[in-house]
């Protein structure tokens, strides 16, 4: 069962990166232009310091607004993952 996205629509997601690359300043700069509903924020370390994390909520209007936006994220310092 495949389910449409009705636009607009809020994304919200948590991206994982390595510690030592991380830069908050910078991944906020990637989103400018977005429509964000909440701030790119840090949020706590892993508990044994080796990723931090940043959380975004982000609406968006329409689905190439969404690509765009996936294709900002693989620019995000020490990227390892985002949920």
């Amino acid at each position: 069962m495949s389910e449409k996205l009705k636009f607009p629509v809020t994304a919200h997601y948590r991206i994982i990166v390595h510690s030592a690359e991380k830069d908050l300043e910078t991944t906020q700069r990637l989103f400018d232009g977005f429509d964000l509903v909440e701030p790119v924020r840090e949020m706590r370390a892993s508990s044994g310091g080796r990723y931090a994390s940043f959380s975004v909520s982000v609406r968006f209007g329409g689905r190439d607004e969404m690509s765009r936006f996936d294709a900002q994220l693989k620019f995000v310092p020490g990227l390892k993952m985002v949920l």
